[in-house]
């Protein structure tokens, strides 16, 4: 895949959609409530099971009853709390996440063509380089890219990554935990400059989460009056 394929392909609505999804909130809530739904049903059925002796029939009768199993012991307070949410966190859970799902989807095509024109308007392909600067998101560790920009050369793109590689490369451990303290307090997992990271770097090249394997991505920067926030997204083969 080269900038030039990757640029006809991206030239049309339809080539556009094809090889770029856009992030959707709307959709990440919908799928961490059905997945909290099926763990609270699942916890559900498992108690009421292991107190009945797994009598279907007992099961389904107390399905919706918080108070059907009595719990003791130095713990009983805080199982009584999960209790309750095992068994009223699906009714609520499900069909947001239903409803969000739907809403995904029947919006999912004008996201797409709002990042279209964003990006037709003012985005760019960027190649995206990592120089070993990885982040904790959460529980998961992020790898930090270098992404270039159109105004700056691809030796010199090159050379500012491999440099900053290099720098890692002389730090020990907690120097390289420091470093990626200091990228998350600049707010690298929104995507900065990455002179912000590593003064001296044209600050047109950007310091942002890696996006999927390929070398190449699609950046969309806020309109001119800043609405919005940075977007970089993987490009599909």
């Amino acid at each position: 895949m080269t900038i030039t394929s990757i640029q006809q392909q991206l030239a049309t609505p339809e080539g556009f959609a094809k090889a770029v999804t856009p992030k959707s909130t709307i959709f990440g809530i919908a799928i961490t409530s059905l997945v909290l739904s099926v763990i609270g049903i699942g916890m559900n059925l498992f108690q009421l099971g292991s107190a009945s002796g797994w009598q279907w029939s007992l099961m389904f009768r107390f399905f919706f009853d918080a108070g059907a199993i009595e719990f003791t012991g130095s713990r009983a307070g805080r199982s009584e709390i999960w209790r309750f949410f095992y068994v009223y966190g699906p009714i609520v859970l499900l069909p947001l996440g239903i409803v969000l799902l739907i809403v995904h989807f029947a919006t999912r095509g004008k996201a797409g063509a709002g990042l279209y024109d964003s990006y037709r308007q003012r985005g760019w392909i960027g190649r995206q380089l990592l120089p070993g600067l990885k982040v904790k998101n959460g529980n998961n560790q992020v790898d930090v890219a270098f992404i270039s920009h159109p105004s700056v050369p691809d030796a010199e793109f090159e050379a500012a990554a491999h440099h900053y590689a290099g720098y890692l490369g002389t730090l020990d451990k907690k120097a390289t935990k420091a470093a990626a303290s200091a990228a998350l307090k600049q707010k690298v997992l929104a995507g900065v400059s990455a002179a912000a990271l590593a003064p001296g770097v044209p600050p047109a090249i950007l310091a942002a989460p890696a996006q999927g394997a390929g070398q190449y991505v699609i950046v969309v920067p806020p309109d001119a009056s800043g609405k919005g926030s940075l977007q970089v997204l993987p490009i599909k083969a």
